[in-house]
């Protein structure tokens, strides 16, 4: 399973969003399903999938799932 299909099937248990609706483009503040808290929940969950700790500098700047999927694709070292 892709990255981006692991991080849609993450999203989707956390908004009432089935997964070929989850726009991978649209940013978290235009969504209504996606507050503060939901989006830590998220990130906590793809770090445990993924194994990974995404530093608090980096979640700062994640805006779009397409950001996310792009670091999980592509990290960067700290």
């Amino acid at each position: 399973m892709s990255a981006k299909e692991q991080v849609l099937d993450i999203v989707s248990e956390y908004v009432d969003i089935p997964t070929e609706e989850i726009r991978l483009d649209e940013p978290f503040k235009m969504s209504g399903e996606i507050n503060s808290f939901v989006f830590l929940s998220m990130i906590s969950a793809i770090e445990e999938r993924f194994g990974v700790t995404i530093p608090n500098s980096r979640v700062a700047e994640f805006k779009t799932l397409a950001q996310i999927i792009s670091f999980l694709e592509n990290p960067v070292s700290e």
